[in-house]
Order: C-alpha cells, then sequence, then structure tokens
C-alpha cells in the first residue's frame, strides 16, 4: 500500500509541474513544520518537567523523536487534493504540499539513520 502511495506522489509531481509555485511559501511552510515539530516536542517535554513529572527520556531522544517526525506524509497531500476547486489559490497550495512532502521524506528519511548513529 505504501508503496502505491509514493509511485502516486511521484507521478503527481510531474504532473503537477505546470501549476503555480511559491518557493517563498515553500519555504516558510518548512520553517513552520521544523519549529512547530521541534517545539512540541521540546517544549511538551519541557513543559511536563516544569509540572514536575519525569518522563524519563533524555534531551537526545526527545530531539531524535523531533527530527524523525520531520517526515511528512502522504495523508498531508491526499488532505490538499480534496480542496475544492474554487479556492483562489489552490495550486499553490497543492505544489507547496507535494514538494514539502517529497523533500521531508527524501532529504529527513535519508538522515535519519546518520542522525541516529550521531546521537546514540
Amino acid at each position: 500500500m505504501s508503496a502505491f502511495i509514493f509511485s502516486y506522489l511521484g507521478v503527481s509531481y510531474f504532473s503537477f509541474a505546470s501549476l503555480d509555485w511559491s518557493w517563498h511559501l515553500i519555504l516558510v511552510e518548512l520553517g513552520i513544520v521544523v519549529f512547530g515539530r521541534f517545539g512540541g516536542t521540546l517544549g511538551l517535554i519541557g513543559l511536563l518537567r516544569l509540572c514536575g513529572y519525569d518522563s524519563g527520556i533524555s534531551f537526545k531522544q526527545v530531539f531524535f523523536i523531533g527530527y524523525a517526525g520531520l517526515i511528512r506524509g502522504a495523508i498531508a497531500f491526499g488532505l490538499v487534493l480534496r480542496i475544492d476547486n474554487t479556492v483562489k489559490h489552490r495550486s499553490v497550495i497543492i505544489t507547496t504540499c507535494l514538494t514539502l512532502v517529497v523533500f521531508t521524506t527524501i532529504f529527513f528519511g535519508a538522515t535519519v539513520g546518520v542522525v541516529q548513529k550521531f546521537l546514540f
């Protein structure tokens, strides 16, 4: 099933190449994804520690959880495709989401093993 989804993503990447692109939006969204993921994981553990709860998870483990969670998936792309055709900048939203899914899957997926070896 996952092979089908990633095959569809690859084919979709070239079929949506004729749509509108916004590199600024792609970079802003990538920053939001990175900040949000690390803010969520590190912030949640920090908040728990402030409340007196010791989770027993080290900083390295939390960092790795945040890094591995940066890999965006095909579900986001599937949801974006369901946006109604009447939305004004639908093509920019689709190409932005597709670029983020492909980039994060390839880049973060390829480097997660190196980060794991470095941290542990």
